[in-house]
């Protein structure tokens, strides 16, 4: 795995080869953790906190990544709070201030799923935005990274934009199936 196949994620969910996610540039932040996890190594368990930090930013960004990806499918406000939520989270100088952000708007991430028509492309990320936030190690990521780079370049990117696509064919889904995810 590759800081460039973080970035390429980035610019694929985004559209745009220079996304602006992180002030110091996402091969930074994937670089950092590789870092980290090499002096985690070394100083046998010291700066647990600075690794959890580096970690954290890293799966945020993944995160990030998939849910604008999302968003450029279903365009819907639900899923914009998600976004905002994460982009706040990458302010924060630790993962307390990270945990105290999201667990401040927990209730986006439950709305995430709310009101949402899905065609098996929106279901396949979503799925990958659980795995994300399921995720608890480098390697997790770095597959997760792969998945997204490969799901979104099979994305057919105009089918939401069709104004001839009957969206009384697209079934809601289950309530009592989204509140058993």
């Amino acid at each position: 795995m590759s800081a460039r196949s973080f970035e390429l994620l980035l610019e694929t969910a985004f559209d745009s080869p220079t996304p602006h996610v992180f002030e110091e540039g996402a091969a930074t932040v994937y670089q950092e953790l590789e870092r980290a996890l090499r002096e985690a190594k070394l100083s046998k368990g010291a700066g647990r906190e600075h690794l959890s930090f580096r970690f954290e930013r890293l799966r945020l960004g993944v995160a990030i990544a998939i849910i604008k990806a999302f968003l450029r499918l279903a365009d819907n406000e639900k899923s914009k709070e998600v976004l905002e939520v994460l982009q706040e989270a990458l302010t924060a100088k630790n993962t307390r201030e990270i945990d105290k952000i999201v667990q401040k708007r927990i209730a986006s991430f439950d709305n995430l799923y709310h009101e949402i028509f899905v065609n098996p492309q929106r279901e396949e990320i979503l799925h990958l935005f659980e795995q994300t936030l399921d995720a608890g190690t480098k390697e997790e990521l770095d597959e997760l990274i792969l998945d997204g780079l490969d799901l979104l370049s099979q994305v057919d990117w105009n089918a939401g934009s069709n104004p001839e696509e009957d969206d009384d064919d697209i079934e809601p889904l289950d309530e009592d199936f989204l509140k058993s995810l």
